[in-house]
């Protein structure tokens, strides 16, 4: 008993000291104790943080195995705002814009990273990239909603061009201008016609016909209208939701950059991006953007319609995160808290197929529609509506995963039918 003891003593401080040593100070592990090809010289101190070496099997007493186990478990939107709401005093008229996810939503790795940077670091400018459906949305709203501030979108198209990334044109439809001029009742002009036409233009026209003062009287009228317009915008500027976020504390996502065709557009932004610099607004006002405002570009690089980022933009993103495909089991948890359906064989039949269809796409390189975490929400709730599991599935599903109709039925044939009471 006491050679054992004192066995694991030794263990247990060789593996201390392999801790707190640099790599050229320490004393590599003796590795026929341990399966070598995953044992490290020295053992990394953020691994170590990370619980890859935590142990996971009691043999006696209070001594442990060391083997890698799982990464950390993810943690709750409440609990993370416990460690990092409160730190930016919001303007009331933009409160309302804070996102209201339910709290007990389980916050994914990235964005538990952004949150770290953002609180520990300057960095302010990220991007995240992954397939329709991952939860990159998600996590723009949620990391608003850690922070406590507002919420701002902007969604760029094929079209976008660099004066919409600050500003949009509207019709003048709400001017408060008006004639300043006094105009007759109807009354006057029957009276006395010629007086009624004198207060609108000076000129007393003595007998005067009642139907002639009233043209005369209309066509003064057209003409003041017309060459005040002639003096007022048609159109008004908008300021665009970025430039709105850059004004105060605020987390703007910029959703799908990458389908703008124009190239170097987004360069427009650099200078927003760059701390301290001033960007030129079309009414002439400079701005500069907020040291708080966080900027989270979500897009996608493999759809149809994506083009290459500029590298000046690249190049100012604080981290890229290539956001992972849900699994079988985050898809089925996440749908059965989103919709409420509580049939969980069904529920992981359904997420097992949507991944298969998923995988089929991507080897038989069918480009034309798209099949993903989204599909399976509306799968699902088409289902708690019809409760006709092939006819919701070929509605929110085939009819989504390609828009061949051949296709569809292959798909259905190869996945769904196998699984389906049909008659």
């Amino acid at each position: 008993m006491e050679a054992a003891l004192r066995a694991a003593f030794i263990c247990c401080d060789a593996m201390y000291c392999e801790v707190i040593a640099n790599p050229q100070q320490a004393v590599p592990l003796e590795k026929s104790q341990f399966r070598a090809e995953e044992l490290e010289d020295v053992l990394p101190e953020y691994k170590i943080a990370a619980g890859v070496y935590a142990p996971n099997d009691e043999i006696y007493g209070k001594f442990h195995v060391l083997l890698p186990v799982n990464e950390k478990t993810k943690r709750t939107l409440f609990e993370l705002k416990q460690i990092y709401s409160g730190r930016w005093d919001v303007n009331e008229r933009t409160k309302e814009r804070i996102p209201s996810l339910p709290e007990d939503y389980l916050v994914s790795k990235e964005a538990e990273e952004i949150l770290q940077m953002v609180d520990k670091t300057p960095a302010r400018l990220f991007m995240m990239t992954g397939d329709a459906g991952t939860g990159k949305t998600t996590d723009a709203r949620m990391i608003a909603q850690i922070l406590g501030l507002p919420y701002y979108v902007f969604t760029c198209g094929p079209g976008t061009d660099e004066l919409e990334l600050l500003a949009t044109t509207v019709p003048n439809m709400g001017g408060t201008a008006h004639l300043e001029m006094e105009l007759p009742r109807l009354e006057d002009i029957e009276m006395d016609p010629a007086s009624a036409l004198a207060t609108v233009n000076g000129i007393y026209e003595e007998g005067i016909s009642r139907e002639k003062a009233f043209q005369e009287i209309l066509k003064a009228v057209y003409e003041k209208g017309y060459e005040k317009s002639k003096n007022e915008k048609d159109f008004l500027l908008k300021e665009s939701e970025i430039v709105k976020a850059c004004r105060e504390p605020s987390v703007i996502e910029i959703q799908e950059p990458a389908m703008i065709e124009k190239p170097g557009t987004l360069t427009r932004l650099n200078s927003l991006f760059d701390d301290g610099a001033v960007t030129d607004l079309v009414n002439g006002e400079q701005i500069r953007r907020n040291p708080d405002t966080i900027v989270i570009m979500t897009t996608n690089l493999d759809y149809v319609g994506c083009q290459n980022f500029n590298q000046s933009v690249l190049s100012r993103m604080n981290l890229i995160q290539p956001k992972e495909a849900l699994t079988e089991e985050e898809m089925a948890k996440r749908a059965m808290k989103r919709t409420g359906f509580k049939n969980k064989e069904l529920l992981s039949f359904m997420a097992a197929t949507v991944c298969k269809i998923h995988e089929y796409l991507i080897e038989q390189d069918i480009t034309d529609g798209v099949c993903g975490y989204r599909e399976l929400e509306n799968w699902v709730l088409s289902y708690m509506v019809s409760n006709d599991l092939r006819r919701s599935a070929w509605t929110a599903l085939l009819s989504k995963a390609s828009m061949d109709r051949e296709e569809q039925g292959t798909m259905e044939r190869i996945f769904l039918l196998p699984h389906c009471d049909v008659d």
